[in-house]
């Protein structure tokens, strides 16, 4: 077997794993999409211009958070974890195709399902007229950036915890505390001065300020690109820590 016919394979061994997954995949798969019309639905009922928090505004960006944590974190901590505890990741890491391909074809079905669910959500966005066009190209990258900060979250998470359940939690902890601390479901401008600061320091945060750049009436707290740098350099010190940390099997050292 040629060394692409491998990768190929392992590929769509991933995949159909992926979505056999129905305790993982069509929850990150569908909830962005529900949440998304809950969203809508609460824009439409909330009254414009009383200085409270725009959610026809921000109803994209939290959309998008969504779908990159959900497979960032949902879909890939939790399996990991599940490999590992069931021997999977020991026996194909002894195997010709080697650890490195085995979590690069692993990470690149994810990467593929979160590349979709965003195009779908801006293809939205711009047909109800939500997003500008001007600002479509942008939040598909500032979504490509959350999607290696959250990944690399992910991997670290679940190439640690011995527990599909622990670890799956553990990430629903991560995802839920970065999206209500960090400014995209509520405003950090309307905490105290003092906790809306403290907060805006979060590498999560700096990942939400840059959704905010989008808006028209965004309030971002940093400039762009020391956002873009926070969160590049957040996503290069996880990423070194989950490969350096990383555990094949069941029973070795922590």
């Amino acid at each position: 077997m040629t060394t692409l016919t491998a990768t190929r394979a392992l590929t769509s061994l991933h995949a159909r794993e992926l979505l056999r997954d129905h305790r993982y995949f069509w929850f990150a798969l569908f909830f962005p999409y529900g949440m998304l019309g809950l969203f809508l639905l609460i824009g439409s009922l909330v009254p414009k211009g009383d200085g409270g928090p725009d959610f026809s505004q921000t109803v994209i960006p939290m959309a998008l958070y969504l779908a990159v944590t959900s497979a960032a974190l949902t879909v890939t901590a939790g399996p990991l974890a599940g490999m590992r505890s069931k021997g999977t990741l020991r026996l194909l890491g002894t195997t010709p195709i080697g650890r490195a391909r085995l979590l690069y074809t692993h990470m690149s079905v994810r990467i593929v399902m979160i590349l979709c669910q965003t195009v779908v959500l801006l293809a939205i966005a711009a047909a109800l007229g939500i997003v500008r066009a001007a600002n479509l190209l942008p939040l598909f990258g500032i979504t490509v950036l959350g999607m290696a900060l959250f990944g690399s979250i992910g991997y670290l998470i679940g190439g640690r915890l011995s527990s599909p359940d622990a670890a799956t939690n553990f990430g629903t902890l991560i995802q839920l505390a970065a999206l209500f601390l960090g400014g995209l479901t509520f405003p950090l401008y309307l905490l105290p001065s003092a906790v809306g600061r403290a907060l805006s320091y979060l590498p999560t945060s700096f990942y939400a300020d840059l959704m905010q750049t989008q808006l028209p009436a965004g309030r971002p707290m940093h400039q762009a690109w020391i956002s873009v740098l926070v969160v590049a350099l957040t996503t290069l010190v996880v990423a070194t820590l989950a490969v350096r940390t990383f555990k094949w099997d069941q029973d070795e050292p922590r």
